[in-house]
């Protein structure tokens, strides 16, 4: 008895200390967050600097600050808060912070406790705690507002340094500084990029006005100079893109994040007030989690993948996926195998999901050992349209200074005809090179500036090339082999391959250039040295060729990479197909055969299948296709209905 008055006691201690703080009256151990940073010295890129205690029992707190849009705004939080009656200890990484600008809500931090924000609204700005019942919290945050009047972040990482070095230990000044320096050194690297992409465009063009004055040993050296800064070029942009392109990832896995993590808090409060409204030892449902698609999505393929998450206290037994009412489940998913005997609590599911024209109603449907069941539904809309589609063919077969190839211009002439004719592509969207016209220059030029101005990121892109293919020792290669890979244009002299032929890690560049996500490089060639077929060899050596320069090439979203052949074997022509070996198949199966499913659609990987069955068979085993890359959907290389 006398333990419990104690603790009653305690209770009413806290309660009591609590009441005065929230009152604004100062108490021991109840005054507002300490300050850290002398106000007179400021430097002028600081608008406000201002530190608060934000009470777990309060539900906003106004900070006193009025925010324009478009300001930015760091705010760093250390300390715990515990929530409800037997609720764990939570830092700010825990998302159950909010912050609020005018009217507006949204949650602070997800995984951090500091970070810089752009203030997209005008208002006065406010801090609370999610939560739908504050009387029962107890603990507080210490929190620093910095307000910028810059958006330089090499001013705001460097200032949060000096912050750090006041208060080392501080977690929310940790990873506030850590994501300022991430920004700023984004930035810092675009910029030096931006600078070296204006500077080499100025030398190429200074080169090129002087070059009508020069002729003979001059005038070649100038055009290797301008294909080598041209080669820099590329580097560049392509470097300048990835930036910004992991600058958007980043923007999208929080913005995910902050989806699953809202996702996440709203079960923990279904559950809260499902405790406070139901007695004890009454039975919950299943709580479901659909990450993907987001509902009401449009769709331009038939098919997505539903994912998410279902839990439950006392265990699941069944979860099924239904589309427009039928179940698109295997049979062997229907019924959720029980671990060491219990069923499990939870599972993650990841289900692809076929669609019809028009709207998809897809359900989730799960059922617990208590026979309670939960449903989510999504609606996606599925509207087929051909996309814009671009492409660039190139068969060669007269090469003044390589061995001839009888068949090269023949494939490509037949596979732009298969795209006009079969899949209905402008005849103007496609560049064709056949013989002289594919000269190194004109390739590149196709490659690098028409696609990549020409395809926007929804449009597919296709580059088809029929010609012989080479290796060069380079001991500089990335592949781990020694060797360098390269297509030979119609003007490539096999003495000099490094400035007259296109490098694999150049076309792994012009690739990066084009922005279409949905791109398809289809070579009939190889490069394995060995006489026939579509190979040259430079150096008179056969080498073991690693297939690393594939991967290479199909690196990055949305690309795909279909070869004739594997990296050490021979692309083969053949007299009674007037083809490529692997041409001729391909461009069978396109035409109906490779259509498995009968949907009248054929894909890239129902195209390949088809290949890797029918070349082997032809050549005797001695040439085996490749594929490498994925894109995400179906990617569709033909139209047969």
């Amino acid at each position: 008895m006398k333990t419990k008055g104690l603790q009653r006691g305690f209770v009413f201690v806290i309660k009591t200390a609590l009441f005065f703080c929230a009152a604004g009256l100062t108490i021991a151990g109840c005054a507002s967050a300490p300050q850290i940073y002398p106000p007179e010295q400021l430097p002028p890129y600081i608008r406000e600097l201002k530190t608060m205690r934000l009470y777990a029992h309060i539900e906003t707190k106004d900070t006193k600050i009025e925010l324009a849009a478009g300001e930015y705004v760091t705010v760093m939080v250390k300390g715990q808060v515990r929530l409800w009656r037997g609720g764990a200890l939570k830092d700010a990484s825990s998302w159950i912070i909010a912050k609020y600008i005018g009217s507006g809500r949204h949650r602070l931090f997800y995984n951090v406790t500091g970070g810089t924000f752009e203030s997209l609204t005008s208002g006065r700005f406010s801090l609370g705690i999610i939560d739908s019942d504050h009387k029962d919290n107890i603990g507080y945050f210490d929190i620093i507002i910095i307000v910028w009047k810059t958006k330089d972040y090499v001013k705001i990482s460097g200032f949060l340094e000096e912050l750090q070095k006041k208060d080392p230990g501080n977690r929310g000044i940790a990873d506030a500084l850590k994501q300022a320096r991430d920004i700023r050194d984004y930035d810092i690297a675009k910029a030096k990029a931006s600078e070296e992409i204006s500077a080499t465009k100025q030398e190429i063009k200074k080169i090129e006005d002087s070059k009508q004055n020069l002729s003979g040993a001059a005038g070649l050296e100038n055009q290797a100079q301008v294909q080598n800064l041209e080669n820099r070029l590329a580097e560049l942009t392509t470097k300048l893109r990835q930036l910004d392109e992991t600058t958007l990832q980043l923007q999208q896995e929080r913005e995910k994040s902050a989806q699953l993590s809202q996702e996440l808090e709203e079960k923990g409060q279904r559950e809260k007030e499902l405790m406070s409204k139901i007695g004890e030892g009454a039975k919950v449902p299943p709580f479901v989690i659909v990450t993907s698609p987001e509902d009401g999505r449009k769709l331009e393929v038939d098919s997505v993948r539903i994912t998410g998450a279902v839990e439950d206290d006392g265990g699941l037994m069944q979860l099924e996926v239904f589309v427009n009412g039928r179940s698109v489940t295997a049979d062997d998913a229907r019924g959720i195998k029980p671990v060491n005997r219990d069923a499990p609590r939870r599972l993650n599911f990841d289900q692809p999901v076929p669609l019809t024209r028009g709207e998809n109603r897809i359900q989730v449907k799960v059922t617990d050992t208590d026979g309670l069941v939960t449903q989510r539904t999504v609606n996606v809309y599925y509207t087929p349209s051909r996309r814009n589609v671009w492409a660039v063919v190139v068969g060669i077969n007269d090469y003044p200074l390589l061995p001839k190839l009888k068949y090269a211009v023949n494939d490509a002439k037949a596979f732009q005809r298969l795209l006009v004719e079969k899949n209905l592509v402008p005849a103007e969207n496609i560049t064709v090179l056949l013989n002289e016209q594919a000269t190194l220059r004109k390739l590149r030029s196709a490659l690098g500036t028409g696609l990549k101005g020409a395809a926007d990121s929804d449009d597919m892109v296709i580059i088809f090339y029929a010609g012989h293919g080479a290796t060069e020792r380079d001991a500089m290669s990335m592949d781990g082999d020694g060797l360098e890979k390269y297509i030979l244009t119609y003007d490539t002299d096999p003495s000099d391959l490094f400035s007259t032929a296109l490098p694999m890690r150049d076309l792994a560049l012009i690739f990066h250039r084009i922005r279409s996500e949905r791109l398809i490089f289809i070579a009939d060639a190889c490069y394995s040295g060995a006489s026939g077929g579509r190979t040259v060899s430079v150096t008179g050596l056969r080498a073991n060729i690693a297939d690393t320069f594939l991967d290479r090439i199909a690196a990055g979203r949305g690309k795909v990479i279909i070869t004739a052949s594997a990296a050490n074997e021979v692309s083969v022509e053949r007299d009674e197909l007037q083809h490529g070996v692997f041409t001729y198949y391909l461009l069978e199966g396109l035409k109906g055969p490779a259509d498995t499913d009968g949907d009248g659609l054929i894909t890239v990987d129902e195209a390949y299948r088809y290949v890797s069955d029918r070349v082997p068979q032809a050549t005797r085993q001695e040439q085996h296709p490749v594929k490498k890359g994925t894109v995400e959907g179906n990617l569709i290389l033909s139209i047969t209905r």
